[in-house]
This record gives C-alpha cells, structure tokens and sequence, in this order.
C-alpha cells in the first residue's frame, strides 16, 4: 500500500512540475500573435503610411525591403531582432524571426507576427517544433531542458510583447508626411 501511495505521490509531483508553454494558435496550429487595435479618427490611408514607417523607423529598412499592397492597405516585413536568452547560467545571443503583417482599415489596424523562428550559430528551429505538445513532458523528465525551454519561452514572449509596443507606438503617430519617406 504504501508504495501505490508513493507512486501516486511521485506522479502528481511529475505532472505538476510539467511546465506549461501557451503560445496563440490559429486554426493550422501555427503560432501567431495577432490583435486588432481601434484607431479612432485615423483613415485607411494614415495608418497605412505609418505601418510602412513603423518597419522604417523600426527596422531601418526602405520601401522596396517591405511588401506593400496599396490597393488592400496592407505592409508586410520578414524580420529578425537579437534575444538574449541564459543558459546554463551563460547568455546566449539568438536571432528570433519573424514575419510581420499590419492590415488598415479606417479607425482600426490589424497586426499579425508570424512564422517565428529561432536561429543560433548551430541551429534553425520554428517555435511550433521547440514548444511541441511533447515539449513540457520532456522538459519534466530532464531539469537542464526545462530550464533552457523556460528560458526561452520567457525571452520570445519579452521580445513580442517589444515587438507589438513598438507598433502600437508608430500606429499612434500622427500620418508620416511624404518628406518622411
């Protein structure tokens, strides 16, 4: 009896010690951060501009490095920010990229961040793949990759939530002037 009890005891430890990576999901099960953001007494065109600006201010990049499409009022970017993650009590400089797509209609924009990726000097990992639903459950049988999947979860979702305030900041700007560009 008493070792039942202790093996229940050992296994509500385990599952309980089994970290929790909650990423957004669409419907194909692909990560992505996305939020419609009001933007009352700004026009279609206003916020069009300053979504082109936001990847220019943001990322120093020019026109022709972005997609844009006019007609849908729509800007698109694949881009990449530097991350610092500690491992093993070490920090470690990873690239986390990123495709990033900002919708505009009259009074309110969508952003989508999407199709992320980690990249180190070894390896290429898409975050679906590094927080997989086996993630956790192996993280909880080995204490140095849950600490390294902890550290990295930590260091994405600081990074998005960078990501987003810097949109929402070049969103809320008055229209770029053409002489801006």
């Amino acid at each position: 009896m008493k070792k039942i009890f202790l093996l229940l005891v050992l296994f509500a430890l385990n599952i309980s010690a089994q970290e929790k990576f909650e990423f957004p999901l669409n419907e194909n099960g692909q990560i992505i951060f996305t939020e419609i953001v009001p933007a009352e007494g700004k026009t279609k065109q206003d916020l069009y501009t300053n979504s082109k600006m936001f990847f220019v201010n943001t990322y120093k990049v020019t026109q022709d490095k972005i997609k844009q499409n006019a007609e849908a009022s729509s800007v698109s970017g694949t881009q990449y920010s530097i991350m610092t993650v500690k491992i093993n009590a070490s920090d470690v400089k990873v690239k986390l990229f990123y495709t990033i797509d900002i919708y505009s209609k009259d009074n309110k924009y969508k952003y989508d961040i999407k199709n992320i990726f980690t990249k180190t000097e070894v390896s290429e990992t898409p975050i679906e793949k590094m927080f997989d639903k086996t993630a956790s459950e192996k993280a909880a049988q080995k204490p140095k990759a849950a600490e390294t999947l902890k550290a990295y979860y930590a260091a994405i979702n600081a990074e998005i939530e960078n990501i987003k305030a810097n949109i929402k900041k070049e969103m809320a700007k008055s229209s770029a002037a053409k002489s801006d560009w």
